[in-house]
């Protein structure tokens, strides 16, 4: 329910309830004191009724009989006297006026002589006429006496306990509206309060919490009101938050761990061209052959160093979008037999047995950048050449349709990877075991820079290495429609 609503429904409650309550109150507090439930129902009834009651009735239905037909007995005072007679112990009095003048007036409401009533044509009934300090419920019948002159009968109950009841206990009735006006107030407010400030107190806890940079921690509001929709969202921005400070936390150290290695890495070929250069120096390549391999070894860590340099500045380049891609619809089943066929020979220099596998269609067409894609062909292979058997080495290219996707899979035949390692391999400067390391002449982040391609692709790479069957690297691309190149 809406804060809207809530407070519509709150504020009809604060004036429904004390009304019911200080009714029930009432209704107890006359059962109590004022004489119970009958004397309750008499009295509510009386406040309703449009006749008098019982022997009041009969006793207004003479009156108004002998008005009609005998008016002049009531300038008598025998009959008077009857009138007299008749109202002892009971709880009305009667008036009858000639001219607006009192003719009689019975004892009960003796001290009403001087006060002012309804006026002749005020004929029928009125159910609380205040006449002085009292309030009386009254029932008047006008006439014309039989000399023309206007006449009125007016009968007066005194029982409308109603208003005396009211009157005579007002001290208590209004304690104890107060009581129950305050009580009401008090528990909605309290209802309202919680429902409003329980959720604002989260927010003020957890906007503390963030300016203090604690974010674990979770805030969950069931209330589907604003407030627990915005306790929700800003739960939502408190997740985000957290996990924008862990990735930052993830960058500082990959930054670190980046620094370290490119570190180590330059420092291996800049010591050992150092060294040999020093021996040079110092005379120690004293013959044209120590010399010869002296400069060759400088010549060979040069070249390696200038290869991680271009392998860092293209992983850079990837890492921040800088690279531009040029794609094209190729078919690529033909693309890699190509590919292969040119790849084939320097491989058999390198004894190295190269395999493609092609399954399903014989042409199948795909969204991809060739420069781009021969990166990453080369860097799996050349990964695979390096860790792979030495004595006889074997890569196998499998390219086969899974649904809407392309998938290629290079295997080699090589000590594998351990299962714990294979999400990590497409980390930069990942060596999974001691023999992955800088002697073998690899820069640490050829399969990183491949899974960057393979990622500005739109497609995926994964490693998989069952055991005794060497590592087996896949990747998936898109199938297109056969359309023009595009860029």
């Amino acid at each position: 329910m809406s804060i809207r609503k809530s407070l519509i429904i709150s504020n009809a409650a604060m004036i429904m309830i004390p009304v019911i309550l200080f009714f029930l109150y009432f209704l107890l507090l006359n059962v109590v004191i004022g004489g119970g439930m009958k004397n309750w129902t008499q009295n509510f009834q009386h406040r309703w009724q449009t006749q008098p009651s019982g022997t009041n009735n009969q006793l207004f239905t003479d009156l108004k009989k002998t008005a009609s037909l005998e008016s002049e007995k009531f300038l008598n005072p025998s009959f008077t006297d009857s009138i007299t007679k008749k109202l002892t112990g009971k709880n009305v009095g009667v008036i009858i006026r000639k001219d607006e003048k009192s003719l009689y007036i019975s004892n009960r409401i003796k001290d009403l002589k001087n006060e002012k009533l309804p006026s002749f044509g005020n004929e029928g009934y009125m159910a609380a006429t205040w006449i002085g300090d009292h309030p009386y419920a009254l029932w008047q019948h006008d006439f014309y006496f039989q000399d023309g002159t206007k006449g009125s009968i007016l009968l007066l109950d005194e029982g409308v306990p109603f208003i005396q009841f009211a009157k005579k206990f007002f001290p208590m009735i209004f304690i104890g509206l107060v009581i129950i006006v305050v009580f009401t107030n008090a528990l909605l407010s309290l209802f309202m309060s919680r429902r409003i400030l329980k959720p604002i107190e989260q927010l003020a806890d957890a906007a503390s919490n963030i300016s203090q940079g604690q974010l674990d921690f979770k805030l969950a509001s069931s209330s589907k009101n604003e407030l627990g929709k915005l306790v929700n969202h800003f739960d939502e921005m408190r997740q985000k938050l957290k996990n924008a400070a862990e990735l930052r936390e993830q960058y500082e150290r990959n930054r670190k761990e980046l620094i370290a290695n490119i570190s180590h890495d330059l420092k291996t070929p800049i010591t050992t061209i150092r060294g040999y250069v020093e021996g040079i120096k110092d005379g120690v390549a004293n013959t044209e052959e120590k010399l010869k391999r002296y400069l060759n070894t400088i010549h060979i860590k040069a070249a390696q160093l200038d290869h991680l340099i271009d392998e860092l500045f293209l992983f850079s380049k990837l890492d921040m979008n800088g690279i531009p891609f040029y794609f094209e619809n190729v078919d690529i089943m033909a693309y890699l037999k190509d590919y292969v066929e040119e790849l084939r020979l320097e491989m058999r220099q390198e004894n190295v047995r190269l395999f493609l596998e092609i399954k399903g269609d014989s042409r199948t067409n795909v969204l991809l950048d060739r420069d781009k894609m021969i990166r990453v062909m080369n860097n799996i292979i050349y990964n695979s050449v390096k860790y792979g058997d030495k004595d006889q080495c074997k890569i196998c290219i499998s390219v086969e349709e899974q649904g809407d996707l392309i998938e290629v899979s290079i295997g080699d035949n090589g000590p594998g990877v351990p299962s714990g390692d294979l999400s990590s391999i497409f980390n930069h400067f990942y060596r999974g075991d001691p023999s992955r390391n800088s002697t073998t002449g690899g820069s640490g982040i050829g399969l990183a820079i491949a899974a960057q391609i393979i990622k500005a692709h739109g497609g995926m790479i994964w490693a998989e290495s069952p055991p005794g069957q060497g590592l087996i690297i896949k990747f998936t691309l898109s199938k297109q429609e056969e359309t023009g190149d595009h860029a």
